[in-house]
Formats: structure tokens, C-alpha cells, sequence
């Protein structure tokens, strides 16, 4: 059980919006979907309109994504 809750504290929230850090690009990205089992997020760049994906590991650490929104 405290895995599961661990686990689910290492994913954003769905519907969360996140700035990128990198100042090499201008992206802000929406979380669509989780995928728990291959350890992934499912992101839509809203500039761009482009659906990608992302690890968990980036969001909420210096060099990855950090939240402007949530839903």
C-alpha cells in the first residue's frame, strides 16, 4: 500500500499545466494521461499542438518542468 501511494506522488496530476525550464525552447505543456506501467507521461505542447511523452522524473526539478496551473 505505501508503494502505491508512493508511486502515485511521483506522477503530475492529469489536466496539470507545466513551463519547461529550458530556455532553448518557449513550451508550455498539459498533462493528458499517465502510463503507470512503462513509467511515463503523456504530454500535448500547447504552441505546438503536438502530443509526446515524458518521464516522470522531470516534473517539479530544476532542469524539467515546473507547474504554472493545475486543474
Amino acid at each position: 500500500m505505501l508503494s502505491t501511494l508512493n508511486a502515485a506522488r511521483a506522477y503530475p496530476p492529469v489536466g496539470s499545466r507545466w513551463k519547461d525550464l529550458d530556455r532553448r525552447v518557449q513550451r508550455t505543456i498539459q498533462v493528458v494521461r499517465l502510463d503507470t506501467t512503462k513509467r511515463r507521461v503523456r504530454i500535448h505542447c500547447i504552441e505546438t499542438d503536438v502530443l509526446s511523452w515524458a518521464k516522470p522524473e522531470r516534473f517539479g526539478k530544476s532542469g524539467g518542468y515546473i507547474r504554472i496551473q493545475s486543474k
